[in-house]
């Protein structure tokens, strides 16, 4: 595959950058203005599913890859990018991306151009636009999961079932929001070793700080992650003493059965020289006895403060 596919190619958005070139253009706008080989890594790239981003090495060129989950902004259009890097060339393929991406990517390489930076430095560039402000958002996904853990340990019995629907839809948004992360890590690894040598030290410099923006977002999120499985602990804690309560009073009541159940047993034996059964007011002592028992009982576990 040829190695130029920017230089007098009228179908893409092109600038120089001193004795590179860079050029952008959409998934939509692709089809056809690039050699059929990149065309199909670009469109691989955009259709990716658990595999939010990559880096893969070529003779001649290298392919990054990055697409953003919903859950991580909380919109339904994020951004897909397909990036195509060689020594003298990089092309940047996007789609689905809202808040006017169209207008951002063309601003932020003619800003790193307009520095006299390196056409490879905008692809970084456009690494850093993206994750600037997740920080922000995941400390918004602290904020609710310490809501969470606050209402599960003041919720009733009631209430409890809906906080437990609430840690299941944390978790499943935190899950494809820590792939991404753990893979976009591995990405800018793979970046920095430069296996073609088409870096310079600048950019292997800025690549690195990227590096640890995001190796420590990656960190805050299996941080949530935990504290998420703390708040899970407490919502079963929670289960479990609404439980012992119940079981509580079960007990309560069984202790109190207890010993009317003896007593029925020993009047039950229907021995003859039993005096009761002949006596005008035995039926009146048994239930004055029983009353007495659930009474004298009823005390006892009050005092205690069995219930």
């Amino acid at each position: 595959m040829s190695t130029n596919i920017l230089v007098g190619n009228p179908n893409i958005h092109t600038i120089s950058c001193g004795s590179q070139t860079i050029g952008w253009l959409t998934h939509e706008e692709l089809r056809g203005k690039v050699p059929h080989e990149l065309e199909q890594h670009f469109y691989d790239g955009a259709e990716i599913d658990d595999n939010w981003a990559g880096y893969d090495c070529y003779d001649d060129f290298n392919m990054l890859y990055l697409c953003i989950p919903e859950e991580l902004k909380d919109k339904e259009s994020l951004p897909r990018l397909g990036v195509y890097l060689s020594k003298s060339e990089v092309l940047v393929a996007y789609t689905n991306w809202s808040d006017q991406i169209t207008d951002q990517i063309p601003a932020i390489i003619k800003n790193v151009v307009a520095k006299k930076s390196s056409s490879h430095r905008a692809v970084l560039a456009i690494i850093d636009y993206i994750t600037r402000n997740d920080g922000l958002f995941l400390g918004k996904i602290e904020d609710k999961i310490t809501a969470i853990e606050e209402l599960t340990l003041e919720s009733t019995d009631t209430g409890l079932k809906i906080k437990n629907d609430e840690i299941s839809s944390v978790r499943r948004q935190l899950h494809p929001i820590y792939q991404m992360y753990q893979q976009l890590l591995d990405a800018l690894e793979d970046m920095m070793e430069d296996e073609n040598e088409i870096y310079s030290e600048t950019d292997i410099r800025y690549c690195s700080r990227i590096h640890n923006r995001v190796e420590r977002l990656y960190k805050t999120v299996m941080n949530l992650r935990d504290y998420l499985s703390q708040v899970r602990e407490a919502y079963q804690a929670q289960i479990d003493i609404g439980l012992n309560n119940i079981m509580k009073i079960f007990t309560v009541i069984s202790a109190i059965f207890l010993p009317l159940t003896f007593l029925v047993g020993w009047y039950g034996m229907n021995f003859e020289s039993m005096p009761e059964f002949i006596w005008r007011f035995g039926y009146v002592y048994v239930i004055i006895i029983a009353i007495a028992i659930v009474v004298g009982c009823l005390v006892i576990f009050k005092r205690k403060k069995w219930f």
